[in-house]
C-alpha cells in the first residue's frame, strides 16, 4: 500500500509544499532495499502548511481514494493531516465512485488511511443516495464509513431520518440505525 501527495502547482505555492511533495514522492518511489525502513516523514521537525492539497491513496496501480483540501497542517510524529474545505472520493477497484464526502474540516491519517470528516458534512453512495450528518468517519481496515450522530438520507423513494448510518464499502450496504422516520414534506 502506498500514499503519496500529488500536487497541483497553483501560482504561488511554497518551498515547503515543495519540499513535503519531494519527501512523500520519495515515499512511493523507494523499492524494497534496507532503505526502506526509513520513513521520510519522521525526518520532519515541525508542522507543514500547505494549500490546494491533493492526497492520493493508492493499492498498487488503484487509487482507492482521493482527498482534495483548500488547506491543511501535516503533524509530523502523529501522522495526520488536519484539513479544510475537504472533497473526498473513494473507489474499489475500477468500477466507480463508492462514496464521496465533502465538508468544513477533516482529519486523515496518512498511515491507516482513516479520516474523519465533520462540519457541514454531505456525501453520496454509489447507488446515488445522500446524506447529510454533522460528522462521518471512514475506518479503512473495515472498509466502512460510519456516523453515530443524526442524519438526513435522501434516496428515490424519499427523505429519512435516522440515529447514525453504515455504509459497508466491499458490498456497498448503506444501512440507517435507530428511530428511522420517513421525513413528510407539506
Amino acid at each position: 500500500f502506498c500514499m503519496r501527495v500529488a500536487p497541483l502547482w497553483p501560482p504561488g505555492w511554497s518551498a515547503l509544499w515543495v519540499g513535503l511533495a519531494a519527501v512523500s514522492f520519495a515515499v512511493t518511489a523507494s523499492g524494497n532495499d534496507s532503505q526502506d525502513s526509513a520513513d521520510p516523514f519522521d525526518s520532519l521537525s515541525s508542522a507543514v502548511h500547505v494549500r490546494g492539497m491533493t492526497f492520493v491513496g493508492s493499492r498498487e496501480s488503484v487509487n482507492e481514494f482521493v482527498v482534495r483540501a483548500a488547506r491543511g497542517v501535516f503533524v509530523p510524529g502523529t501522522r495526520l493531516a488536519h484539513l479544510q474545505q475537504v472533497d473526498v472520493v473513494a473507489a474499489e477497484g475500477l468500477d466507480g465512485q463508492d462514496f464521496a464526502v465533502r465538508c468544513d474540516r477533516g482529519e486523515l491519517n496518512v498511515e491507516t488511511s482513516d479520516f474523519f470528516a465533520e462540519g457541514n458534512v454531505r456525501g453520496s453512495i454509489a447507488d446515488g443516495r445522500s446524506y447529510t450528518a454533522p460528522w462521518v468517519r471512514y475506518d479503512h481496515e473495515k472498509a466502512l464509513l460510519f456516523t453515530d450522530a443524526p442524519v438526513v438520507m435522501h434516496d428515490s423513494t424519499g427523505t429519512f431520518r435516522g440515529d447514525g448510518f453504515r455504509y459497508f464499502v466491499h458490498k456497498r450496504h448503506f444501512r440507517l440505525l435507530g428511530n428511522v422516520s420517513l421525513v413528510q414534506t407539506p
